[in-house]
């Protein structure tokens, strides 16, 4: 566990933002593989599939690391660099919301749409620009949770094994979400996983944000969405932007109704390089503060 490993694996994500899709997809393919295996209706066997394919891997890949760094110093540096590089995906959603950011600017909204839809494909994108770019906020905040700042926490908790496990539960539970048993499993372990990340970046927000609409939006209206992790850093978000998310979706002739969340003011296109940029000086508050605790340490 290191400052440096993380600042070493954004920096070069920051120089070569497109990270290699073939490690991802072939963890897809193993989890399916788990599904279609040992699936047999049982809480167990989700139990062991997910121990087979998040578990067991992330506990070698930790004792690899610890071998590594204490008989090879340095090389053990630079396999955890290049694992955080694979893990770290926020860079990649960061340009993905810039871009539906200028579409939706230039009013582009069927483009929109398709790219909204690439991004996430289990995602109903909605009819018109004020849907879509509260969507896109929401993939944004949602992206810096899974895809940057869980990865840190649990990484500086438990070392680069740590990190692994919840990226990999994470690939379960996208990958088992045609089966009831095992999707409810994987679910589960990702919830806890990010119960305690989810909060601390909350406050983050709320510090780097406009604090006192952060916290009120927190307090009354987190418990409001389906998932209370998401709840948290979608409701501390958008109040730290000073924005509203959530409600009343147009998807095709009918409407999805979900709950507003953060203050009354509508947001525009521009919302989303705000969002992206409060995301980022969030990294930096985590960044210092663990820097800090690191010279302390000295």
């Amino acid at each position: 566990m290191s400052l440096f490993v993380p600042l070493a694996a954004l920096a070069w994500q920051h120089y070569l933002p497109r990270v290699p899709v073939l490690p991802a997809q072939k963890i897809a393919r193993q989890h399916r593989w788990l599904l279609e295996n040992f699936n047999a209706g049982g809480h167990q066997h989700g139990f062991l599939a997910w121990s087979l394919g998040a578990l067991l891997p992330a506990l070698i890949v930790g004792v690899l690391a610890v071998l590594l760094d204490s008989v090879f110093g340095l090389l053990g540096w630079v396999f955890e660099v290049v694992l955080l590089y694979f893990m770290f995906g926020f860079r990649a959603a960061s340009y993905r919301a810039s871009s539906l950011s200028r579409l939706l600017s230039a009013d582009a909204v069927a483009d929109a749409r398709c790219a909204l839809q690439a991004w996430n494909p289990g995602l109903l994108p909605g009819e018109n620009r004020d849907d879509l770019v509260r969507q896109t906020l929401e993939e944004t905040l949602k992206a810096a949770l899974s895809r940057l700042f869980g990865v840190l926490f649990w990484y500086w908790v438990a070392g680069v094994g740590g990190a692994l496990l919840y990226v990999l539960s994470h690939s379960c539970r996208e990958q088992w979400q045609s089966d009831v048993v095992f999707f409810n499993l994987a679910q589960q372990v990702v919830f806890w996983l990010e119960w305690l990340p989810a909060r601390i970046l909350g406050f983050s927000f709320a510090i780097v944000g406009n604090f006192q609409d952060a916290m009120e939006c927190w307090r009354g209206q987190a418990n409001s969405w389906l998932d209370a992790n998401e709840g948290v850093i979608l409701s501390a978000g958008a109040g730290a932007l000073g924005i509203r998310l959530g409600g009343a979706l147009n998807i095709a002739d009918s409407k999805l109704l979900r709950p507003e969340i953060g203050t009354e003011e509508q947001p525009a296109p521009e919302s989303i390089d705000a969002a992206v940029a409060l995301v980022w000086r969030a990294a930096l508050l985590w960044l210092a503060v663990v820097g800090l605790l690191w010279l302390g340490a000295l």
